[in-house]
């Protein structure tokens, strides 16, 4: 929240009054502030390249990774969601004054 009241995070409300995160503007901000995130890896973990499968620090590696994705995953969904609602509200209030009678402009 500090980052988006500051405006280093670029992100919008939605319909349902919640913030939304595109997944570009995460992953910039991601990128410019490493230590802030909680499921960033050191970098020594990337310079000694895991020969085995089964190491500890790629398994957490790939389920935090995992998560990210399908939190952003979810984040979409939720939007397209929205979107969809706000979208078929639309439609229903365009349809209803299409099939209304034409009203005269005087009604005395």
């Amino acid at each position: 929240m500090r980052s988006i009241k500051s405006g280093d995070l670029q992100a919008f409300r939605d319909n349902k009054n919640q913030w939304r995160i595109k997944s570009d503007d995460l992953n910039a901000w991601l990128s410019a502030h490493p230590a802030q995130c909680a499921h960033t890896v050191q970098e020594e973990v990337d310079a000694h390249p895991v020969h085995t499968p089964a190491h500890p620090d790629l398994i957490a590696k790939n389920t935090l990774e995992l998560m990210r994705v399908k939190a952003e995953l979810e984040a979409e969904k939720t939007l397209r969601a929205t979107i969809e609602a706000d979208r078929d509200h639309w439609r229903e209030l365009a349809q209803k004054l299409a099939e209304s009678r034409p009203r005269k402009w005087w009604f005395w």
